[in-house]
């Protein structure tokens, strides 16, 4: 009995020695620069949104980021990087969805959903198809009826992997309208639009904000935006659902770290990304780099973040991505 009492006091020792420890850490956060992942290469919208935002998390979190690029297999390299990093609060990445959840599906990753625990989200942006601006094909109804009358023959670019949120759409849109296209994922934006300003691509899917600059220099056209209403980005475009393709997608940017993070290292890193997204001087920075922000933070993130995987449950059952 004597052994057993001082065994559990052993044990209480370690615990209560363990949590001052990490009380220890959390109160010294952040005492050296934060690594950033960024699952794609320079350029892009994730980089873009990245480099906005990143000197005003800077402000408020009163210690450097450095923004490291891991791109590779549609993010996946970078995804796994962050899921497999040391949960100190000294390595965060942005995650983007669906594509990081949906690699999942088709094939084996070395993280899950539950490797990751959200700080918070920053970017929303709806998925589009363009063209270039002197392309044969001048809206969607064109792109429609060439895949109808001629399946399979059509080369569609997207910017991310098999099963990136831009092919999920393709796919939808496959399903919703009867035609068929060929994809071919370059894993990352900025090569896809040189493949498409080249004439190398005929087509590609990717997000509004990437091509926003494209459409306003008269390089490229837009058929149409993935978005439940018109986008304040693309005013004049109409959405897939407007011109009877029922099919809304985007992908989300937002912040996290390794699982098993400190909760209060996590919530330093939250309070100073949402006062980085109020801040007045980033919102009109963002605004003049095409980055469409949408803040959630806190519950409404993890609500969210449970929302995507909810759905990709039922897109997966109804319509697999496997090739």
């Amino acid at each position: 009995m004597i052994k057993l009492k001082r065994s559990l006091s052993c044990l209480l020792g370690l615990s209560m020695t363990a949590l001052s420890a990490s009380n220890a850490i959390a109160q010294d956060y952040p005492s050296k620069s934060v690594d950033v992942l960024v699952a794609f290469a320079p350029g892009g919208g994730t980089d873009v949104a990245a480099r906005t935002i990143e000197p005003y998390i800077e402000k408020y979190l009163g210690e450097d980021l450095v923004i490291v690029n891991k791109p590779g297999a549609g993010g996946e390299v970078g995804f796994s990087l962050l899921a497999n990093s040391d949960h100190d609060g000294y390595t965060m990445g942005f995650i983007n969805l669906p594509a990081m959840y949906s690699y999942s599906y088709e094939r084996k990753t070395s993280y899950s959903p539950e490797s990751f625990t959200g700080v918070a989200n920053l970017v929303y942006d709806p998925g589009v198809i363009v063209v270039r601006s002197d392309s044969k094909l001048k809206t969607l109804k064109d792109l429609v009826n060439y895949g109808k009358e001629h399946p399979g023959s059509l080369p569609i670019g997207t910017s991310g992997s098999v099963g990136s949120s831009e092919h999920i759409a393709i796919l939808s849109v496959e399903a919703a309208t009867g035609a068929k296209f060929n994809h071919v994922p370059f894993g990352s934006t900025a090569p896809l639009r040189t493949a498409l300003l080249g004439g190398h691509i005929q087509v590609a899917a990717f997000n509004l904000s990437e091509a926003d600059e494209y459409v306003a220099d008269g390089s490229m056209r837009l058929l149409g935006v993935m978005s439940e209403e018109r986008s304040e980005m693309a005013p004049d475009t109409p959405t897939f659902k407007e011109q009877g393709v029922n099919v809304i997608s985007g992908t989300s940017r937002g912040l996290a770290v390794p699982a098993g993070t400190d909760p209060k290292i996590v919530k330093i890193l939250s309070e100073a990304v949402h006062k980085a997204m109020n801040d007045p001087e980033y919102l009109a920075k963002a605004k003049a780099a095409g980055v469409p922000v949408h803040y959630l933070g806190g519950k409404d993130y993890e609500n969210f973040l449970k929302s995507v995987s909810k759905s990709l449950d039922a897109a997966w059952a109804a319509t697999p991505w496997t090739k």
